[in-house]
């Protein structure tokens, strides 16, 4: 398994979010959150914490979360609605390129 960076696990632990301020539960089911996950995965997984595209999950949610791309292309969508109130679709566009499924562009 690859080891974090330093940088890395600074970022992961500075991750914020736009959707909720409520990091002690679980965004969908309300439970006790265990993990902390990022909207956007892969090459925009920086962006999505350098932007607070990150939400709260409890282990099952989280689990179902990674299996389930309707649940993905959801919490992708509700994050875009939120982002581009502060910022730009243009902006959006430029910094998360484009993404399969996300009907957006």
């Amino acid at each position: 398994m690859k080891h974090k960076s330093s940088k890395l696990r600074k970022l992961e632990s500075k991750r914020t979010s736009i959707l909720t301020n409520d990091f002690e539960h679980c965004i969908i089911c309300k439970n006790q959150a265990t993990d902390i996950n990022e909207i956007f995965m892969g090459r925009n997984r920086l962006n999505s914490i350098k932007y607070g595209l990150c939400i709260p999950l409890c282990r099952e949610c989280h689990n179902k979360y990674h299996n389930d791309r309707n649940m993905q292309l959801f919490w992708m969508r509700e994050g875009f609605k939120i982002f581009v109130l502060t910022h730009s679709y243009k902006e959006f566009q430029d910094i998360f390129k484009y993404i399969k499924g996300l009907d957006i562009f």
